[in-house]
């Protein structure tokens, strides 16, 4: 069939120019709305994991390192005033690095600055509670080396009441823990860090590639040529994107969610582990027990354990190429959309 019976074959108000223009416009618009939405999900995507692996997590550990800190500190003081130590050295050496990992930590928390306005009330609070215990340890110390030693045990019962207690230092560092820990669990289930958006950008893309392939079949009836090449080309240009960007996406999403549902846990299970520890032997030394000598905070360990938690999120950050790829190829597939029906425009004008 001639171009002239071609446009003879189409209604006036569907010409042959009009059906071109907007097949065009469509296979155009389509490229850059799927180039749009995929730069949205990697921008957001790479946004939530940043915000929780320079944020949330260093919060998270920061909380439970100085939770573990602080109960490392009671049982050092408890250690050296049942042993008789406290006569000498007070409350010990250990007891003061282990107040002062505990203060490094709570400052990084407020340099973080992860929980709001409701995180920074709840860390002043903690704060002046550390203060106080701290000064109840000083008070039991003076006591004691005074001869006072019943006096002494008393004021050091306070100050573990003070950590241990309902309501008290330790469980404030545990309420902020657990909002940091919400903090990750909320970012990782954003609709950002989610596969919604993801699949939302698939579907736009998979509704262009079938936009070319039908401008290809259409073409090759109306102008009895077999193929376009450019809009081969863009089909397959298209279909190479569609597969980095969601194998990409979901090397992220696992990537994260292997950080958030195990590195999160595995470390914490370090720190628990050496909490449990503190808290047995401070209860037992209390109760005037004999308890295990205590080797103080595992700082290795819990560094140790907080490695694959960072590589995790590291790998989670890792888009291989695609936000340099993917503004080039999604340019590329819309020129060559509009190459392959432009020529097919002015072929019909001749």
């Amino acid at each position: 069939m001639s171009v002239a019976l071609a446009a003879r074959a189409v209604p006036r108000k569907w010409s042959t120019p009009r059906w071109l223009w907007t097949v065009l416009a469509a296979a155009v618009g389509l490229a850059v709305l799927s180039w749009l939405a995929a730069t949205a999900v990697l921008v957001g995507s790479r946004s939530a994991v940043s915000s929780v692996k320079d944020g949330g997590v260093p919060a998270y550990v920061s909380a439970r390192t100085a939770h573990a800190a602080l109960s490392d500190a009671d049982r050092a003081a408890w250690q050296s005033f049942r042993s008789g130590a406290a006569q000498l050295i007070g409350p010990g050496q250990r007891f003061r690095d282990d107040l002062t990992t505990a203060g490094d930590n709570l400052a990084h928390l407020a340099e973080l600055d992860f929980g709001g306005a409701a995180g920074r009330d709840l860390l002043r609070a903690v704060n002046a509670q550390v203060v106080t215990y701290q000064g109840l340890v000083e008070q039991a110390d003076a006591t004691y080396r005074e001869g006072l030693e019943k006096l002494g045990y008393a004021y050091l019962g306070y100050a573990s009441d003070l950590l241990h207690g309902d309501g008290g230092l330790l469980s404030r560092i545990d309420e902020i823990a657990r909002r940091d820990l919400r903090g990750i669990d909320d970012r990782r289930d954003s609709a950002w860090a989610g596969g919604g958006l993801a699949l939302g950008t698939a579907a736009i893309g998979a509704v262009l590639l079938a936009v070319l392939g039908y401008a290809q079949v259409s073409m090759a009836r109306r102008f009895r040529r077999l193929l376009n090449l450019p809009l081969a080309a863009a089909s397959v240009l298209l279909v190479g994107l569609l597969v980095w960007t969601s194998l990409t996406f979901l090397h992220v999403d696992h990537a994260f969610a292997d950080a958030s549902d195990h590195g999160v846990p595995a470390f914490d299970r370090t720190l628990q582990a050496q909490i449990r520890d503190a808290d047995a032997g401070s209860g037992a030394l209390r109760a005037g027990r004999t308890a295990p000598q205590g080797g103080g905070l595992d700082v290795a360990a819990a560094d140790k354990a907080q490695r694959p938690l960072e590589a995790k999120l590291s790998d989670a950050t890792d888009t291989r190429g695609l936000d340099a790829g993917l503004p080039l190829l999604s340019l590329a597939v819309a020129g060559l959309s509009a190459l392959g029906l432009w020529i097919r425009l002015r072929e019909y004008r001749r």
